[in-house]
């Protein structure tokens, strides 16, 4: 069952700052998403949740309804932009959970706010893209995101053009992997009149980002973070390839030398449908059972 849901606006540098808001009793999550998506990537394990968590999850600077917020844009800005998150809902410390880019943001936060985290759920994130020395951070994410980063640049007709685009993804394929919460994931995402409609994501947002991922430090950044950690991966990656986002290498690396930080693979999923399909049940199970264990006021 839905879960109902409000928006709320608060100040951040530059203008004002759009938060999708889930009320509830139980310990407060603050839920970050990827570097093309919005607070809409979260419903499907919201709804699944058991707990009736609080949860807070905003659109990133340059994404969703705050696709029109001026930059600096980068790490820094959104370390600041979550932290008067926090302050306006008036929460001491919550249990970080990120998606993707999400997953770095949220262990940037943890380490610039140390005392306001509990713990972090790093969701397909988090640890160090391996990158040939020749590339640049743009050849690096348009190779990664391939469609997701394309579609930025194009134009549909109408909405239901834009849910065919999303439809034929190679990470849609899968039963069920298209469904009433990815629809209105595309529609929340789209702007503009027919026949010029567009994503709202900001191109400069993103390509900030990007070039933060591919930062020296961010191959050490797990290891500089004390707070328990829980990885979740998915076994294929973001066009559905065999290969996973995540080094499967790197992730036994860093989880035999961090007694901080567990790791559990979420089967039979992608980058994607981790989050919005298949993997939404354990990906909710996984994150409240860690939470009870590990992440106690």
């Amino acid at each position: 069952m839905a879960r109902e849901k409000h928006f709320e606006r608060l100040p951040v540098a530059g203008g004002d700052y759009t938060v999708g808001h889930w009320p509830g009793a139980a310990a407060p999550l603050l839920a970050i998403h990827g570097i093309t998506a919005s607070h809409l990537a979260w419903p499907s394990i919201i709804d699944n949740l058991v707990a009736p968590h609080r949860v807070i999850a905003p659109d990133l600077r340059g994404r969703g309804a705050n696709h029109e917020l001026p930059g600096p844009y980068g790490f820094a800005t959104h370390v600041a932009d979550l932290r008067a998150t926090l302050d306006h809902f008036g929460l001491a410390s919550v249990v970080l959970v990120g998606h993707s880019l999400g997953a770095y943001l949220a262990l940037e936060f943890a380490l610039a706010c140390p005392g306001r985290v509990r713990g972090l759920v790093l969701v397909d994130g988090g640890i160090a893209l391996p990158r040939r020395a020749e590339q640049t951070p743009e050849q690096m994410i348009k190779t990664v995101l391939g469609p997701a980063l394309a579609r930025l640049d194009m134009r549909f007709a109408d909405r239901a053009a834009y849910h065919q685009f999303w439809q034929a993804h190679p990470a849609f394929q899968d039963p069920g992997a298209w469904n009433a919460e990815m629809a209105a994931y595309a529609d929340y995402d789209l702007i503009g009149t027919p026949p010029a409609m567009r994503s709202r994501v900001n191109a400069e947002a993103v390509s900030a980002d990007a070039h933060a991922l591919m930062a020296p430090t961010l191959s050490t950044l797990i290891e500089r973070v004390t707070q328990p950690m829980l990885l979740l991966t998915a076994p294929r990656g973001l066009l559905n390839q065999a290969q996973p986002l995540m080094p499967a290498t790197a992730v036994a690396e860093k989880c035999a030398r961090l007694p901080q930080l567990e790791h559990r693979i979420i089967a039979d999923t992608n980058h994607y449908s981790i989050v919005t399909g298949s993997g939404r049940t354990a990906v909710a199970s996984a994150l409240e059972e860690f939470i009870a264990r590990r992440c106690a006021p």
